[in-house]
Order: structure tokens, then sequence, then C-alpha cells
């Protein structure tokens, strides 16, 4: 009797036990990134003695988490010398939702009030739900000369 005991003890315990590849079940920084490059185009939109200008951001955030993640959406700053902040934006990532191991897409622009795009030195990217918020990506940026 004790063996039957004993063995439908192990047998629940790995019976029961599930192998979830998919990710955790809870939400975790580092299961929601930005992927790979994303596309970062500066456009100037003022004068020499007026400047103004914009940059255009696109890219994927992808989740490794077991979670269906709701509300994506990034958030962007660009930084100038001295981490200075010259511009900041948030938009909705399309799809807003996304099933476990899923991901989405970004576009957004960030207006540069009085400063032209080249003053920029890195873009900080963040993405967030309503789970949590994402790991932080900085990416620098080298712009041609005019």
């Amino acid at each position: 009797m004790k063996y039957i005991i004993g063995f439908l003890s192990v047998f629940f315990l790995f019976g029961c036990s599930k192998d979830d590849s998919a990710g955790s079940r809870t939400f975790i920084p580092d299961d929601l990134t930005v992927l790979g490059n994303p596309s970062i185009v500066g456009e100037s939109a003022g004068t020499p003695d007026n400047p103004s200008s914009f940059i255009r951001i696109s890219g994927n955030v992808d989740s490794e988490s077991g979670l269906e993640l709701t509300g994506l959406k990034v958030r962007v700053r660009v930084l100038g010398e001295n981490d200075t902040v010259l511009g900041m934006s948030e938009d909705v990532c399309t799809p807003a939702e996304i099933a476990p191991g899923g991901s989405c897409t970004f576009l957004l622009a960030i207006v540069l009030a009085n400063v032209d795009f080249r003053e920029s030195q890195s873009i900080e990217i963040t993405p967030a739900c309503d789970q949590g918020t994402g790991t932080l990506r900085l990416i620098p940026v080298l712009w041609p000369d005019p």
C-alpha cells in the first residue's frame, strides 16, 4: 500500500508539473524588448535662425513572456549632449495586445522644437504594457554632415 501511495505521489508530482516553454507567467522586464535595429530618420523643418526638426522612429517590440500583454506602447526620449532631453513621445504599438510570445510594431515622430535633429546623440526606447515596463534600449546616433 505504501508503495502505491509513493508511486502516486511521484506520478502527481511529475504529471502535474508543466513545461512552459512560452515563458514566465509573471511579468519580467527582460521579456519585453525592442528587437534589432529600429529605423531612425531625422528631418529638418525650420530655418538656420529658427531651427526645428523631428525624428521618426519605427521598429518591433518582442515578448518572450508567457502572458498575454495588453496596452503595449513605447516611450521614446531623444537625448543630446550630457543626456539633455531634447524631445520625447509615447505612442501605442500595433497591435496593442499580443498573445504569449508575440510581437508588435511601433512608429512615432518626436518634435524637436528650437533644436536641429543633428544635436541628438542617442535615442532611448522603452517598451511598456499594462503588465509592466520592459527593458530600456539606448541607441547612439551619428548623423552625417549636411
